[in-house]
């Protein structure tokens, strides 16, 4: 480890001798061990880039999802914390600056070229069909759609995701994803905890639905929950399969002064409480959002 008084390896050792490790960062205890794995890692690798210093992390301390995949996009979010408290150096990352719409557009135009979007889409379908897009062109899709047509737009997901495109009589209507659940949440957590979920159980046993998407063409009366209620079949099911966890509850946000939520309601989700407008940025938590109606 460094030896320099004003480096990383100092401050951690300050910690230890003050009696402040370990660290709780996304839920998992880092101790002085874990640190200086990390320290090693980042100093070794640095040249290789972020990406592999967390595989390298993972694998050394068995950091794994329940599917016995590296858990390597939560171990990049916890460097991140560690290089804000100056307790690792990461190098630069070697991405860059991007600008998502104009890639999904151009893979959109590129590769589903006859995709109508733009004629109205009024009867009610006989069967509505769930694509899995993860990893995939559908994937793509999905990115560019959710990018260009939702009010939140399309933000790659810290954890676990699962996306779906929604397809009523071979006529695209709509995409729908899947994610971690918010860390903690009061109103949720003690809803849960009168069930028999513990806190430490809900980070596994929660999914939240972050975007669903019917399409501005479509304009169907129902279809919303229709499709709301078989997305949510099937995405425990793939959960289970994807990630080797069963989750046991689903959790949305709807914001009021947009929508009603009507549609998660006659899909048989509960209201139960509301957000108090807290946003995280980085390290801190900022309440300057509108408040959200929690439904599970």
């Amino acid at each position: 480890m460094n030896r320099n008084t004003n480096g990383p390896a100092h401050r951690v050792a300050q910690l230890y001798t003050r009696g402040k490790l370990p660290l709780v960062i996304r839920g998992r205890e880092f101790g002085l061990r874990d640190l200086r794995v990390i320290l090693s890692c980042a100093a070794q690798h640095r040249l290789r880039g972020r990406t592999f210093i967390s595989q390298e992390i993972c694998r050394q301390l068995d950091w794994r999802q329940p599917n016995g995949w590296l858990k390597e996009r939560a171990c990049r979010d916890v460097l991140r914390v560690l290089h804000r408290k100056r307790l690792v150096r990461l190098p630069r990352s070697l991405v860059g600056n991007r600008r998502p719409r104009q890639r999904y557009a151009l893979l959109y135009h590129q590769r589903i070229p006859n995709l109508d979007l733009k004629t109205p889409v009024r009867a009610q379908p006989k069967a509505i069909r769930l694509e899995f897009a993860k990893g995939n062109v559908a994937e793509s899709l999905w990115n560019y759609l959710v990018d260009k047509y939702h009010y939140l737009a399309y933000r790659a997901s810290v954890g676990r995701s699962l996306k779906y495109l929604v397809w009523a009589d071979e006529r695209l209507v709509a995409a729908i994803s899947f994610c971690s659940p918010v860390w903690r949440l009061k109103p949720r957590d003690a809803v849960l905890e009168k069930l028999g979920v513990s806190v430490g159980e809900l980070h596994e046993r929660v999914i939240n639905n972050n975007r669903f998407l019917i399409l501005p063409n479509v304009h169907v009366t129902h279809l919303a929950s229709r499709v709301l209620a078989q997305a949510t079949e099937a995405a425990f099911k793939d959960w289970s399969w994807y990630y080797g966890i069963a989750p046991l509850v689903a959790e949305t946000f709807v914001a009021p002064s947009r929508f009603d939520g009507t549609c998660y309601l006659a899909a048989n989700w509960l209201r139960v409480g509301a957000t108090r407008g807290f946003t995280k940025q980085g390290p801190t938590h900022r309440n300057g959002q509108e408040r959200k109606h929690l439904c599970l």
